[in-house]
């Protein structure tokens, strides 16, 4: 399965410690090919790779795809020790570690034995699937901001359609130098971003827990005039650089981008727009640099090639202007195949074809508009209250920068809201829970105003950037 532009002639990936060119991969290929031979691996093993942002990682994953292994992603946990090593799927027979020296040059990227570590799995469950070699299938894991994660399979011809249509909806091409400093061992950063600028032949800087100091450093060595972000690095850039830098795109996913950084960020940086996917169905929709500024800041742009979506209205008032809003519902011929269990054993749909995304949102002519998360909203005196909704209300009061609304337990209303705030750094006088909450009178129907405001100097994140909701409702009395 061709996932690699081989024709590019000055293209490469870097890290900020290794660089490798595109027309160097076919060496490591065939290093690569030794070395698994030489460990009695082949197409029939199913493995698991530690993924980190790092050309070591880039270069074993795409061997993986090239040669259709079947694999499972997943991230990083800790400096750990041989013994204490990660738990992987029970129907992965090997696990795969990047080992590299801090100064390790380029050249040893040829040799793998001295960089990649190999343990057997003790609680691997026996021989696989012999489907899986003439059809190899890509394993990941949900993110699990709204729930248990979930072990998701994907063939690689679904995913190879998936990244298709990024490259074509983005306008990715040869010569493209691509900033990636969200993980591409989650599907946003693997399928919209990586995989996408490897078939087109760009240059790629693959950064490993990015921070702004870390990212404008590379920046300035790297000089990328495309980046894929979450809106809240989005944000941190703002804040972080003054000075206007043009990008030719910039594309941003993962979570809401707020209406001012939108128009702030497109008016410093240039082209922004949103993509709007789930490790289930990879990209759903995006926008098109083609699309006017309303249209990319309204909606997260048309749906992908090859995506049908419809509504699902519910029964609670919606209140006046959600008349026209329901749950978004997806079907998508470049999906996944299906969950499955620790195992390797598919687990059967609940939905049948149709993905549930557990999105509130509208169809417009101009694309989708996702307003926010099912399991985001609450009952509250008969009416459905959006937890983006009340953010949006709150973080247009000047002093707050950030909110996250998260619901538990039960108050007068219905369902109780708590909501944490974060200041933004120019407020020169330190703000109250109770001031903001007077100014919620203002902004927000009497049913929608949170019931405890909670100020924070910043959230917790998971591994992929989105703020760990579940982390903040635990906090919550």
């Amino acid at each position: 399965m061709k996932f690699i532009n081989d024709s590019s002639s000055i293209s490469l990936l870097a890290d900020g410690q290794l660089t490798h060119s595109y027309l160097q991969i076919p060496d490591t290929f065939e290093q690569l090919d030794f070395f698994f031979a030489n460990h009695n691996i082949d197409r029939g093993d199913r493995l698991a790779l530690e993924c980190v942002n790092s050309v070591p990682s880039a270069l074993v994953l795409l061997y993986f795809l090239e040669r259709e292994y079947s694999f499972f992603l997943f991230p990083k946990t800790a400096n750990i020790s041989e013994e204490d090593r990660p738990e992987i799927p029970l129907f992965c027979r090997y696990g795969l570690r990047i080992d590299l020296a801090a100064d390790a040059e380029n050249e040893v990227l040829l040799h793998p034995d001295r960089w990649l570590k190999i343990w057997e799995n003790d609680g691997w469950v026996g021989a696989n699937p012999v489907s899986e070699v003439s059809n190899p299938t890509l394993y990941v894991r949900t993110s699990g901001s709204t729930g248990n994660p979930k072990l998701v399979a994907h063939s690689h011809a679904k995913l190879r359609d998936n990244v298709l249509n990024c490259v074509q909806r983005l306008h990715l091409k040869n010569g493209d130098r691509i900033a990636i400093p969200v993980p591409i061992f989650h599907m946003y950063g693997l399928g919209a971003a990586f995989l996408p600028g490897v078939m087109v032949g760009a240059s790629i800087d693959l950064q490993k827990g990015a921070n702004l100091l870390r990212y404008l450093q590379r920046e300035r060595e790297f000089n990328p005039n495309v980046a894929f972000m979450t809106p809240i690095f989005c944000e941190t850039l703002l804040r972080g650089r003054r000075s206007p830098r043009p990008y030719r795109l910039t594309v941003a996913a993962g979570d809401r981008v707020r209406e001012d950084t939108f128009k702030q960020y497109n008016d410093r940086f240039g082209c922004l727009v949103k993509l709007y996917g789930s490790t289930e169905m990879g990209a759903i929709a995006a926008g098109s640099p083609d699309d006017t500024l309303e249209v990319r800041d309204r909606t997260v742009g048309q749906p992908m090639p090859g995506v049908q979506m419809r509504l699902e209205k519910q029964s609670l008032e919606e209140g006046e202007g959600m008349e026209d809003t329901g749950e978004l519902w997806c079907l998508h011929n470049c999906g996944f195949d299906s969950y499955v269990d620790l195992k390797g054993n598919s687990l059967p749909s609940e939905t049948g074809d149709w993905f549930r995304t557990k999105d509130f949102g509208r169809i417009g002519k101009y694309g989708l508009e996702v307003i926010g998360r099912c399991d985001h909203s609450v009952n509250r005196n008969g009416l459905l209250v959006f937890f983006a909704e009340v953010e949006k209300a709150m973080e247009s009061i000047a002093e707050i920068e950030k909110v996250i609304v998260v619901s538990k337990g039960e108050s007068q209303r219905g369902k109780k809201l708590f909501a944490y705030c974060i200041p933004t750094k120019e407020t020169k006088v330190e703000v109250t829970a109770s001031e903001i909450r007077s100014h919620c009178f203002d902004l927000l129907p009497r049913h929608a105003i949170p019931d405890e405001i909670i100020i924070e100097k910043m959230l917790p994140l998971l591994p992929n950037g989105k703020v760990d909701r579940q982390k903040l409702t635990q906090r919550v009395g």
